[in-house]
């Protein structure tokens, strides 16, 4: 069975530019939403990682790079890595829009999601053969970026590289695209009420955010244990374009099938970092899903885009990244302040941070089309 060492993980986004400060942010139960204008003059409410920075498309075009070479500069390796695993769902969509609204040519390279080794050049975790992949299926594409590296690596004889995944997509084009399914809150952003709610009777939406994280990743075992990934499942049902199958079925077979990978039972987990994107679909897909592996009586469960929105497919390993930190220190934060957690009464809030229990984390991601992957991370 092939297991990745995570030996190291780095994460930004709206609750602060490091995996310490998010973490310390996340442990206070702290979140993050407000009222910003794009480049189009409109304003929308979402979870920026830069206030200010989205109103200019040349500016925020800059930051998907910059936080995609810090991501790699914070793990600290002092060698380069066999491959980077990038995942992304509209990747530096900042940059391409610049493009058209002043009126420059828009080819192929500027919208290319693997044309990497020029931005990342310096970068002490890259040389030049170090190979790129990228995973380029939307909300689901960190995970899956995680699972394929499990998967590929040692077909390839790559022993060692960074896995990772970012979208900076606050943008016109983006509010505009998921404004138009409905797939963004309607939430005003208020004091007592945080717009990003999964998991309360009371949701209308997505908050939507940037950000995303990064993991360095290896086949050989180090001296001390470090987290790892043990098993991964991956199913896309082709239920819709942008709906999900509510019954959760499909993100069951993924669970399953991480499970199987992992050879671990329902027993072994002892916690649950959901993909809780904050869309009544998906709790109740997410819910049925669990329901069907555990019973009535759940594990533990985060969901931390009630903290910081949802940054599409940098979601996935910002998750990732405070899932390692997790099982680093063997806590479990508490609920996110002003969130009630009331749509079942088997998935509690908590007040204060608890001890993770048992060794096995599962993990799981949803995206567009109904992609839905798992992994299972285990101490």
């Amino acid at each position: 069975m092939t297991q990745l060492h995570i030996t190291a993980a780095a994460a930004t986004g709206p609750l602060g530019s490091t995996l310490d400060d998010i973490w310390n942010r996340v442990m206070s139960g702290e979140v993050h939403a407000e009222e910003l204008e794009v480049a189009s003059g409109k304003s929308y409410v979402c979870s920026p990682s830069f206030s200010g920075s989205t109103a200019n498309t040349h500016t925020y075009g800059l930051a998907y790079h910059n936080a995609l070479i810090r991501l790699l500069n914070d793990l600290q390796l002092q060698a380069p890595v066999d491959a980077v695993f990038l995942g992304t769902a509209v990747g530096n969509l900042g940059s391409a829009e610049e493009r058209i609204y002043t009126k420059q040519a828009v080819d192929l390279l500027s919208l290319d999601f693997a044309n990497l080794r020029t931005v990342l050049h310096g970068c002490a975790a890259v040389d030049e053969h170090t190979r790129f992949i990228t995973v380029p299926t939307g909300c689901c594409a960190g995970l899956q970026a995680a699972g394929l590296a499990k998967e590929i690596m040692p077909k390839l004889g790559l022993r060692t590289a960074v896995v990772a995944s970012l979208d900076f997509g606050l943008t016109p084009l983006a509010f505009e695209a998921f404004a138009k399914i409905n797939a963004t809150t309607d939430g005003d952003v208020q004091p007592d009420r945080h717009p990003s709610r999964p998991f309360c009777k009371d949701r209308s939406g997505f908050l939507f955010a940037d950000g995303g994280g990064a993991i360095a990743v290896t086949l050989e075992q180090p001296e001390q244990p470090v987290p790892r990934i043990t098993g991964y499942g991956c199913v896309s049902s082709a239920f819709h374009m942008t709906d999900i199958a509510v019954d959760g079925m499909a993100i069951h077979a993924s669970i399953e099938g991480a499970m199987k990978d992992a050879s671990v039972a329902a027993t072994d987990i002892g916690h649950v970092n959901l993909h809780a994107s904050g869309t009544v679909q998906n709790d109740q897909a997410e819910h049925a899903a669990l329901s069907m592996i555990f019973g009535d009586e759940l594990p533990s469960i985060t969901a931390f885009k009630g903290n910081h929105g949802h940054a599409l497919s940098g979601a996935n390993l910002l998750e990732i990244a405070l899932s390692w930190k997790m099982m680093q220190t063997g806590q479990i934060p508490p609920t996110p302040k002003t969130l009630p957690v009331d749509a079942y009464e088997n998935v509690p809030p908590r007040t204060e941070p608890v001890p993770l229990m048992n060794s096995a984390l599962l993990k799981t991601a949803s995206g567009f089309s109904g992609i839905h992957a798992s992994l299972v991370m285990e101490n």
